[in-house]
Order: structure tokens, then sequence, then C-alpha cells
């Protein structure tokens, strides 16, 4: 068995969790990225993909695309040419891509140009404590409340947030995640776009700690012999399978942290 099936056996049961029909899924706790995330634009729509954790071990995983939107006190910006900074929290579409691991946040090309913004050169930065909720839909029979709303979206999250600094894994999944958001959307692309999409995040000096280098040579590794024989459907998804085994460890910790007395 290989890594990538060890891990995603292990990671398993975070993505079983059991929770009634159509109950509303889990509140999710959206990962400020160490640089703002880039906006890739095509046919009319600009998104990026977010790094998130879940806050509730106890509801169940989202669906692919199932519609988020920001909480309360959740800033997201698009950051421009020359530092301009536009809060566009109230402007977004949000849905979860992958389960609870990672949230598209999206918004129309013409509101880009709207706010002054060129689309080849803007970037998205998502505030600290930033926290996603699943949109009600009716039916549930067992929707959020106003008070486990403001629990894990308030005095829970710091300690939360805390969690997912305090992972050792983070700066290795946040690379990923940019790496991914370096890679187009309409179109899959081989081995060979893993060097240039890796270098122009980490720039001229490379990786710093050895740990995290570690992690992502052990995950590069896994997607070039994916690719090599044909086992994964592009670059984007293999990237997204390994960006999420990381972040699922970290979900891991911050169910810890938010347990009585974790």
């Amino acid at each position: 068995m290989n890594f990538k099936s060890t891990a995603l056996l292990a990671a398993l049961p975070i993505f079983l969790a059991i929770a009634p029909a159509h109950a509303a899924p889990q509140i999710l706790g959206l990962v400020a990225s160490a640089q703002p995330i880039p906006l890739t634009c095509e046919a009319g729509i600009c998104r990026a993909e977010v790094s998130a954790v879940c806050l509730q071990q106890h509801r169940k995983s989202p669906a692919p695309g199932t519609a988020y939107l920001p909480a309360q006190g959740t800033e997201i910006a698009l950051t421009g040419a020359g530092g301009k900074s536009v809060p566009v929290q109230g402007l977004v579409k949000m849905t979860s891509v992958r389960g609870f691991t990672s949230v598209s946040v999206s918004l129309a090309e013409a509101t880009v140009h709207a706010l002054g913004l060129a689309p080849g050169q803007v970037r998205l930065r998502i505030g600290a404590m930033a926290s996603a909720l699943p949109v009600a839909v009716p039916g549930d029979n067992n929707p959020l409340s106003e008070i486990e709303i403001a629990r894990y979206t308030g005095p829970l999250r710091p300690s939360a947030e805390g969690a997912i600094r305090g992972d050792g894994t983070l700066p290795a999944s946040d690379i990923l995640n940019q790496m991914i958001n370096r890679l187009p959307h309409s179109r899959p692309v081989g081995a060979a776009e893993i060097s240039p999409a890796l270098a122009d995040v980490t720039g001229p000096n490379g990786l710093r700690s050895s740990e995290t280098k570690r992690l992502l040579t052990r995950a590069l590794d896994e997607c070039r012999d994916q690719l090599r024989t044909e086992r994964t459907p592009g670059l984007r998804s293999c990237l997204g399978n390994q960006h999420d085994i990381l972040i699922s460890d970290t979900t891991q910790k911050v169910w810890k942290a938010l347990r009585p007395g974790g």
C-alpha cells in the first residue's frame, strides 16, 4: 500500500462524521494564507481555493458544491497593484470543493473590473480567524442555531486558530494550496508544471524548513508517480488530494483543542 492509500485510510474517519439526514453541515474555519492567493479568471469568473478546517466534529462534512457564506467578522479582501486593498466579503460566492478541506471563493470578473482592479494582477487575502457558515437549506431537520453559530465563530474560534497556527504541517499545506491556485481550472496539466508552480510560490530562496521540505517532497513525488502512471486526472487533482491529507491532520488538532480541557 503506498503513502497515498495509507494516509487516506488514516484520514477516513474525518470524512465519515455521522449526522442526521438533511442536517446542516459543518461550520468551517478558513485558513489565512502566509501570502495572498492569486485569483484565476476564466470564462468571466475569478476564483481561488482557500484551505479550510472543520470546526464541528459532530456535524457532517459538506458535499462538494455546498454553498457557504462568510461569518460575521470574517475579513476577505482583494489586493491589487500598488497595494490597493478592497474588502469583498459581501460580494463573494463560496462553495465547498473537497469536503471541509477547501473552499472556492469567487466573484464575477466584471465585479473585479468595477472595483478598479485588473483581473490578471489581483489576489485574495483571508483575514485571521475567518469562518464560513453553510447556507441554510429549507427542510433541514437539524439546522445551525444562533447559539451554535455564535459559539463556534466566537469564543471557540481563538482556540481553533491556536491549533491551526501551531501545526507544523501548515506551511506545507499552504504551499500546496498556493500551487493549486497557480494552475488552470479549465484544463488538466501534467508533472512539468510542478517545478514552475513551486518556484513561483517559494521564490528564489526556496524552502527553509527541513520538515516542510520533507512533506512537500513526499507529496510532489507521489504526484509525479501518479501522473506518470495516469492514476490521477491531472496535477491540480493530485495536489488537492495531497493538500487534503495534510489539512485533515490539522483538523484533528483543531478538534482536540476544542474538546473540554483541550
